[in-house]
């Protein structure tokens, strides 16, 4: 899948290119606006990066650097994170000037390659902190939460006036503390997320297979845009509605022809909800944290950022918290493609109005 845009954005920034390399995913964002993003399942072809990359940015505007993040070093296929972040930057470096590649780090410092290849936990998983201290260029200086609601993963990362203001560093850090949920929009197998589903007024179980994700539910609920051409799906049929209504129906043992569109409908909507109160119980528990912040330091606002091709998830699960003063949708701001891809824009955006380096 892939998509790309030319927004208006101001063209006097520094043309830079951002990067960011999931372990799903590969995006790219330049600072005057184009951005890029491709499906690439590093647990299957790590080899094959520095290919993919290269054709990723092929068309991109001329740019003076790159702005790397990452998190798919954790992908399967690596040994252990430090290797994986290895093997990234040695593909990125296969076909850019090592002198051309800052590597964003979750201490907000830029790192060259071979220093982020010896520090590599710090490499490691940096795109939120990046989206993050690029975010918190909208609350002023107040106090807020950013939402990045993406296809695998949903990061909910406190700010303060300062940018990021949370002590975590890894993935499990950031998981105890709610600050990272692994479920998104898009490959999160539904088994996962929902131990049943309503079926003809009552509860089923639902089979613990990857015969639907939720790709398929916000494909059945029009959230999400069909494309007949991509078959990456859980039974490599294309995604559209009727290839996802026979994957929601397989879920509880059923399929396209023993179920009506509205059990299919039945079953969407509570896979939504399902993950609608796992946001909004994040939300609350990050958000409680700022509001003790919020009294010890006299601040009397508290934002909400909100972002990725998920948002609509983000702005469901707002109306089951407690309302913020201020709520910026990202898409709103610079075009939902950029929104879509926005931790490759922000890294790019802050290596064109850089913070401190080692």
């Amino acid at each position: 899948m892939s998509s790309s845009s030319s927004s208006s954005n101001p063209t006097d920034i520094a043309p830079w290119l951002g990067l960011d390399i999931g372990g799903a995913n590969l995006k790219a964002a330049h600072t005057h606006g184009w951005t890029r993003s491709v499906c690439f399942p590093m647990w299957r072809e790590a080899n094959q990066l520095a290919l993919q990359l290269a054709k990723l940015i092929d068309d991109a505007p001329a740019f003076e650097g790159i702005a790397l993040t990452m998190t798919g070093e954790l992908a399967d296929c690596f040994a252990t994170r430090a290797e994986g972040v290895a093997v990234i930057l040695e593909q990125v470096t296969s076909i850019l000037p090592a002198t051309m590649v800052r590597v964003y780090c979750v201490d907000g410092c830029w790192r060259s390659p071979s220093q982020a290849a010896r520090e590599p936990w710090l490499a490691a998983a940096s795109n939120w902190h990046a989206l993050a201290q690029w975010s918190s260029r909208w609350i002023a200086q107040s106090h807020g939460v950013v939402v990045d609601v993406g296809s695998t993963t949903i990061d909910v990362i406190p700010l303060g006036p300062n940018g990021v203001a949370t002590g975590s560093k890894t993935d499990s850090q950031r998981l105890r503390r709610r600050e990272l949920i692994y479920t998104g929009v898009e490959r999160s197998n539904l088994a996962g997320v929902v131990p049943w589903a309503p079926l003809f007024g009552k509860r089923c179980p639902v089979m613990n297979e990857q015969f639907a994700t939720t790709r398929d539910v916000y494909l059945w609920l029009g959230l999400l845009e069909p494309d007949p051409n991509d078959c990456n799906t859980a039974d490599g049929r294309p995604a559209d509605l009727s290839s996802a209504r026979h994957r929601l129906a397989r879920l509880v043992g059923e399929d396209s022809s023993t179920l009506a569109d509205q059990d299919v409908t039945a079953i969407a909507e509570h896979v939504f909800q399902r993950q609608t109160s796992l946001l909004a119980r994040a939300i609350r528990k990050v958000s409680g944290r700022l509001d003790r912040r919020l009294i010890q330091e006299g601040s009397p606002q508290k934002s909400i950022v909100l972002c990725g091709h998920g948002e609509f998830l983000a702005q469901a699960a707002l109306e089951l918290v407690a309302p913020f003063s201020d709520t910026i949708a990202v898409g709103e701001m610079i075009g939902p493609e950029l929104s879509r891809s926005a931790p490759a824009f922000a890294v790019a955006a802050l290596a064109a109005n850089p913070v401190p380096a080692v």
